[in-house]
Order: structure tokens, then sequence, then C-alpha cells
């Protein structure tokens, strides 16, 4: 089904996943309007994205996902943020920019605010049982008149009995009433649960907030003001937890910035091709045989939602170029 928003033929497309082009007021707006049920395809699903989700998504030499769920449920989220400013200078490299940086982390404090005037109810799902409790009656402190329910079971996605706890999980949150749910079970375990449960829940929205929960209980320190803006955070990070980080970030870095390197070696060109086809049942055609413009890649993450995308024939550095944007695995049928 396609997406519901008319927002989206506005997308951004940074490696595969197409990218909500808002900044935080907006983002806050998106949200909201999502809260007060379900969408046509149950519960929508948001994420914050990050150098980590791309990592985790994608090789960094081969041009199909490393997790095709993974990048099927982005592909498909109703809302997609960059939570990573390495994310938002890329897209201004490429020509195509991001407004700004929408970290889940500064992200959950807005909602809370807002809720609690627009009475709305909050649920917090995942972290520790204390770090989660402590974050909701401190925002409850804060913000009187806000509601928050929260629980922190221990979910395994592939466990025997993930059924009949998905099933628990999913009837505490619809008895709670709570318009917004957030779930802290880290990337990707939360985007994946979320996704599976959707049509199981009646919130409006469910949102994956990663660590956040221990942000605000102050078991994790964030990084100073300056740090979050240049994009350092992660030393930061790195230098609180050296054992656990260095070598993911380090790691991150390099895989991410091959990546990018590929993207910018093939960007998306201003003028460049577009998509059009005669009926529903006929093959898309390239108007032209140079790479495609940012609408040409647009329209392909569009026709995916529905399928595979039959496009022919490509020309060699259209193919360079999807492969580069990790679009390759989406479509077939390519006969030149």
């Amino acid at each position: 089904m396609p997406s519901e928003n008319p927002e989206n033929n506005g997308r951004i497309v940074l490696f595969g996943i197409p990218f909500d082009p808002l900044r935080m007021e907006e983002a806050l707006d998106r949200i909201f309007s999502f809260a007060s049920g379900p969408g046509p395809r149950g519960c929508r699903i948001a994420a914050t994205v990050n150098v980590d989700f791309i990592v985790n998504t994608y090789y960094a030499l081969k041009s199909v996902p490393r997790r095709k769920d993974l990048a099927d449920v982005l592909r498909r989220g109703e809302l997609v943020l960059a939570d990573g400013m390495p994310l938002v200078w890329l897209s201004r490299l490429l020509g195509t920019p991001l407004p700004e940086r929408v970290p889940g982390s500064d992200l959950v404090p807005l909602i809370a605010r807002r809720a609690a005037k627009e009475k709305r109810k909050l649920y917090f799902l995942g972290g520790t049982e204390e770090h989660t409790r402590f974050a909701a009656e401190m925002l409850c402190k804060k913000y009187p008149g806000l509601e928050i329910e929260c629980s922190s079971p221990f979910v395994k996605l592939d466990s025997p009995d993930a059924e009949k706890l998905d099933r628990e999980i999913c009837g505490r949150i619809n008895e709670s009433g709570a318009s917004i749910l957030l779930v802290g079970f880290g990337n990707p375990k939360q985007e994946l649960w979320a996704e599976r449960n959707r049509k199981n829940l009646r919130c409006g929205i469910a949102i994956g907030v990663g660590g956040t929960f221990n942000f605000l209980a102050g078991a994790v320190k964030r990084a100073p003001g300056w740090m979050q803006k240049s994009g350092t955070e992660w030393i930061y990070r790195v230098i609180q937890e050296p054992r656990r980080l260095i070598r993911r970030y380090f790691i991150g870095i390099f895989h991410f910035g091959f990546m990018a390197l590929c993207a910018l070696l093939n960007p998306p060109e201003r003028d460049g091709a577009e998509l059009v086809r005669e009926g529903e049942e006929d093959p898309w055609r390239p108007t032209g045989g140079g790479r495609f413009s940012p609408k040409g890649l647009q329209t392909i993450l569009a026709a995916a939602e529905e399928g595979p995308v039959r496009i022919e024939p490509l020309s060699s550095r259209q193919r360079r170029q999807l492969k580069a944007h990790r679009l390759a695995h989406l479509v077939v049928q390519d006969r030149n």
C-alpha cells in the first residue's frame, strides 16, 4: 500500500532510505498529527536514523542489504528523521540537503512537553526498569498533567514464545490508552519489533528512541552542546565507555565513509533522468541515460512499496548510481 503521507514525495533518499526533510518543530507536528489513532497499515513507525543504523543495515562492499528486514522497515516507515550530523553533511554534499539533525534524545522531552499540553498519554517500552521509570517520573514532574506508563520486558525477537509475549506487551500498551509509544530496545530490535506488531497496536505512532531513557535518567551523560552540534558527540561517548564503543565506532566510521564516498561519486543530478510509464502494468522507463535526478530516486522508493520496480533499460551510469545508493536490489527486469 502506498504511503499515506503526501509529503513523502519530497523525501530525500540516502542509502535507499527516504528521510523526511523536517526541522524539530515540524517533526513534532507530524508526530502529533499521527497520534490520534492507527493509520491504514496500523500503528505508524518512526525512526531516528544515525550512522549506526546505516552500518547495521548495509554491507560496505555489497549493494544488497546486510539486514533486508531492517532496510524494509526504514524504507516503509511513515516518519524517518536524521539523528546524525554525518547524514546531514552528506545530504548537503549530494545537493539534497536535510535542514538539521533531529536526535531522538532531544525529541523525547519535547514530545513529553507537548503531550502534557494536548493531554496525550505516552508509553515508555524498554530500557532497564529502574532507568525507564525514573525517566518517566522525572518528565511527569517537570510537565504537570503528563501521563506516562512504562514497562521493561525482556524481548528476544526469535524466541519460541515471542508471539505470546508480543500479544501480552501490546495488550498492556492498548489498555493504557497511550497515543504515542516510545520504544527503547535499541536498533535494530526496536524497529523490527514495532513493525511486526504495528497491526496489533492501537496507538497512533511508535518511535524508536534507543538509549534515550538512560540519557533522561542520567545514567549516561550527554555530550556538551557544541559537540552535539559539531557531530563529535560520538567521541564523548567513546571516552565514557571505551571498551564497549571504541571498536564499534571506528569500524562504523570507515564503513560509513566508504559508502558515503560511493554515493558522492554517483550523486543525483538536478536535471537528471526521471521515470515514466504509460500504464500501471508497464515497466518504468528513464527519460534519459544520465544519472537519476532526486525525483527519480524518490520515484523508485515510492514504487517499491508495492513490490520490485520494473525499469528498462538502464544505462551503465544509472546502474552504478543505484548500487551506490543501495537501490539496485529494488529493481528488476533490467534488459539493457
